[in-house]
């Protein structure tokens, strides 16, 4: 039996402020309300040149999230 192995790249959430506005949106500006200010979340991917990390978050989906807003560990 062979098992393939994949690295997993792990992040530390380093900040949840809000970087996105619209208006109406003030209820959930920012896109960050499914992340925990100091939780290790799995990075799935990068986008955007690196701008953007895919991130599995406390919702249990992934979604974009700002580049800036974590920490490889």
């Amino acid at each position: 039996m062979t098992t393939s192995w994949q690295p997993t790249t792990l992040v530390q959430c380093v900040s949840v402020k809000p970087w996105l506005s619209y208006p109406g949106g003030d209820d959930e500006s920012g896109g960050c309300h499914d992340l925990t200010l100091g939780r290790i979340y799995e990075m799935l991917g990068v986008e955007a040149k690196g701008s953007f990390y895919r991130i599995l978050d406390d919702s249990g989906d992934d979604f974009l999230y700002p580049a800036s807003h974590f920490k490889v560990v």
